[in-house]
């Protein structure tokens, strides 16, 4: 593991000299910190038989609940590391990871990567989250090739640091940050993985075609691991081994596989039996799917779907807003059984009345209950989703 401090200088890490067998089963909280620290951290306690409880604790919230409870809430369950959804949606969700569930998942993404003559993994993502923690942390691991990775990569000096035979784990942020820069560089026996949100179709053809490379895009949860990945600009999912895509009635995505956490934490422990009924719409077509949208994220306006995303945008550009955080509630109870919930982090005084008419004037009449909360901030994660404030 080689970090690349700013400097020039280099600090270079052996995962041998990471083991400590007095940790065996011992539970660990791993907050965020630098990605140095957190790396040296996880791969630890992982390489070590611990259990690692890995949490963003600019997720206030969740820091506060995680620290209330302490390790010892957790001595009693069989996991190799646990994770925490965005919460982007709700207070975040704790999925507990078997060590069957993190191998199976790796061997289904080295039969995919493992063909490629890899000698280097390098990381821009923060390795507390599943993406991270698989791809940056473990992949290299698995391969036997180098992890290099900087505190804070800027676009350029990723760039200057992809070389042949490199694999870079990284987000849509930097593939569209890499897009703007003015220089160009032929990447042809380099591979991106891309992940944590989606890549509109015409910017992967957009890198690809400048660039000359090979772009990978990974679709998975913290919930369920790895599910799928395409390649270059496609806009079909291919399941990766060991996953099973079906539709439920709605059309929304349901996932069977050994990758799956078995168990999760809420207020309670909730079992899945492997399977996770998703709040994705998808098209299905011969083995593989196309995503449509998250139904808690596709809102109905004057008979037309609208990304919740796009609202968000329309609320910010209004002035006073910091943020804006929609999602779409779901209460099959209620007759009308969805509610638009919107959040702003303002300084100015934004009624219901501005936000629907300024929504009308856009896009057009939103004809569902829309909830209202002004509240001082929209937190972010590390990964740069908003999460829901708590009330």
């Amino acid at each position: 593991m080689i970090v690349q401090n700013d400097d020039g200088s280099k600090n270079i890490y052996e995962s041998e000299s990471l083991v400590n067998t007095t940790l065996k089963n011992k539970v660990i909280l791993v907050p965020s910190k630098s990605k140095e620290a957190n790396a040296i951290e996880i791969l630890r306690a992982y390489l070590s038989g611990a259990k690692p409880i890995l949490y963003d604790q600019e997720n206030l919230s969740l820091k506060e609940k995680i620290e209330s409870l302490g390790a010892e809430t957790f001595n009693d369950i069989d996991f190799a590391a646990m994770f925490f959804t965005s919460g982007s949606t709700g207070f975040p969700t704790g999925a507990f990871k078997s060590r069957e569930n993190i191998e199976t998942d790796m061997e289904a993404l080295l039969l995919e990567f493992g063909n490629f003559e890899i000698q280097t993994v390098i990381a821009t993502v923060p390795f507390i989250h599943i993406y991270g923690f698989l791809a940056a942390l473990l992949l290299p691991l698995k391969l036997n090739v180098d992890l290099l990775f900087k505190e804070h990569f800027l676009p350029h000096d990723l760039l200057a640091s992809a070389k042949p035979h490199h694999l870079i784990v990284t987000t849509p942020l930097y593939i569209k940050s890499l897009l703007r820069l003015d220089e160009t560089k032929d990447l042809s026996q380099t591979i991106f993985i891309s992940s944590t949100g989606p890549l509109p179709t015409e910017i992967a053809k957009e890198f690809t075609d400048k660039f000359n490379t090979t772009l990978i895009q990974l679709f998975g949860s913290t919930e369920c691991g790895s599910i799928a990945f395409k390649k270059q600009d496609d806009t079909f999912w291919t399941p990766f081994q060991g996953v099973e895509i079906t539709l439920n009635a709605e059309g929304l995505l349901h996932v069977k596989s050994p990758f799956i956490s078995k168990t999760l934490w809420q207020e309670g422990l909730l079992q899945t039996g492997g399977e996770i009924q998703s709040f994705d719409y998808a098209i299905l077509e011969k083995g593989k799917f196309q995503l449509i949208g998250r139904s808690s994220n596709i809102v109905k306006i004057a008979g037309k779907r609208y990304a919740t995303a796009q609202i968000e945008e329309i609320l910010e550009a209004l002035e006073g807003i910091s943020k804006a955080l929609v999602h779409v509630k779901h209460n099959n109870a209620e007759l009308k059984d969805e509610m638009v919930v919107i959040f702003l982090e303002t300084t100015q005084p934004i009624t219901l009345k501005t936000v629907k008419s300024t929504l009308k004037h856009r896009i057009g009449k939103i004809n569902l209950p829309i909830e209202l909360h002004i509240v001082d901030k929209i937190s972010t994660t590390l990964m740069g989703k908003k999460c829901m404030p708590l009330l």
